[in-house]
């Protein structure tokens, strides 16, 4: 087992790599990187996981807490004593299982020596403290203090959805987002792998509404995966598939498709009958989709190197249009889209817009394309697909409906919370050339 030095140390140099890149450089990829690097295992990689995306995770509020202790305001702080604050901060408040005494003394003796009386000081003033007042007013500065959340994107979700709501999908990005599994009913039946799944010691809840969706909880990967029984796709994910409807002998087109899972879910629903070209702009990423459809035993894929805001003569009868967004629905699986200025999101929309309608060239009549996005925020979901009807009126909507949820306009936006991330979903036909 690794000294919780180094633990502490290789999260320390996570933290301030994040710090430098301003949060560009994302948290599970170095995570990832320390590990291989440092070789921690078990308790080890656990904790070093813990302390970076927790910090991460929780940051505006870690920040707001130390400013109340600080004389000096935290911009004048060197990056390194700052992101030790964080850290030793971060386990005491948020972490049961790490004595008080280890949490301040491990992150004082990472520091250098003349922060080391100063960060000492902030945290045992923190221990000595019964309680920290948040603000009450106004609601996007009590939201971006208790959710860790900035201020401004707590005022757009305010905008939007009222206090209220914006509350709940503020807490669902701190909440541990659940592994859910799409069953390869190529290969399997949900019944039938709930019960191998339980037999490895792992929890199930069958997903409320797509038929092939399992929530799954216990301590590491199941089997299933490697085995090609299964693959990681959230219930919204899957949602969105059920409501494009492909049958056996479609030919579909996956217009962003990387890392594959609708198409996998797609050639599901197809019984492996028909045609899948999965197209993505980058050509690295393809293998991804070639790997994960031979695990699956999918045949009837084949990968494209192409820019999908092109248009191609190709038709199909059938188009997924998940395209490039702003993430604000898996916030809670990627923590770092939560900080991202809503201004460097501001030119998604045009390239969402010219994607749909250069894809939707290459839609038969008749045919059935659905748009659709891992977000929240209108500007890149209704307002796209509205514009779209408008300028081209030989497309309509078709309203649908799926498990609990009627779409009797012809969208569904979908809220994260514990049992699926948020998503958009709209239905399109084509009527005429």
């Amino acid at each position: 087992m690794a000294e919780n030095k180094n633990i502490r140390r290789a999260a320390l140099d996570i933290l301030m790599r994040m710090e430098k890149e301003n949060g560009e450089g994302y948290s599970n990829r170095l995570i990832d990187s320390a590990i291989s690097k440092h070789g921690f295992e078990g308790a080890d990689r656990a904790l070093l996981s813990q302390i970076v995306s927790g910090v991460t995770e929780r940051r505006i509020t870690l920040d707001y807490i130390i400013g109340k202790f600080s004389k000096s305001p935290l911009s004048k702080l060197d990056a390194d004593a700052l992101c030790l604050l964080r850290m030793g901060l971060y386990q005491l408040r948020y972490l049961d299982r790490i004595p008080s005494h280890a949490a301040v003394n491990e992150t004082v003796n990472l520091a250098r020596s003349r922060s080391r009386g100063f960060i000492n000081a902030i945290l045992r003033s923190y221990l000595r403290t019964d309680s920290i007042k948040f603000p009450e007013k106004p609601d996007d500065l009590r939201l971006s203090v208790t959710y860790s959340a900035p201020r401004e994107l707590c005022a757009k979700f305010i905008s939007l959805f009222g206090v209220e709501e914006s509350e709940k999908i503020l807490s669902s990005y701190l909440e541990t987002p659940a592994l859910t599994l799409r069953v390869n009913t190529l290969k399997t039946t949900r019944e039938e792998l709930i019960s191998k799944l339980e037999a490895e010691g792992f929890e199930c809840i069958p997903t409320e509404t797509s038929p092939y969706g399992i929530r799954v909880t216990g301590s590491g990967l199941p089997s299933a995966i490697t085995e090609g029984l299964a693959y990681v796709q959230d219930e919204a994910s899957q949602i969105s598939s059920l409501v494009l409807d492909p049958k056996a002998g479609d030919k579909l087109l996956d217009a962003c498709a990387c890392p594959g899972g609708k198409s996998f879910s797609a050639a599901m629903l197809m019984g492996g009958e028909g045609s899948i070209t999965s197209r993505d702009l980058h050509a690295s990423k393809l293998p991804l989709i070639s790997s994960g459809a031979e695990r699956l035993g999918i045949s009837i894929i084949r990968t494209e190197e192409r820019d999908s805001s092109i248009p191609s003569d190709e038709k199909y009868t059938k188009i997924i249009c998940d395209v490039p967004c702003s993430g604000l629905g898996v916030a809670a699986k990627k923590t770092e889209i939560k900080y991202r200025p809503l201004e460097k999101n501001a030119e998604l929309p045009a390239l969402q817009y010219s994607i749909l309608c250069a894809v939707a060239q290459s839609l038969e009549i008749g045919g059935t394309l659905v748009y659709s996005t891992c977000t929240i925020l209108p500007e890149e979901n209704g307002d796209i697909v509205d514009r779209f009807l408008a300028e081209h009126p030989d497309f309509e909507a078709v309203p649908f409906a799926v498990g609990k949820h009627n779409a009797p306009e012809a969208r569904l936006t979908l809220l994260p919370c514990g049992a699926h991330d948020g998503f958009f979903i709209s239905k399109i036909t084509r009527k005429s050339n």
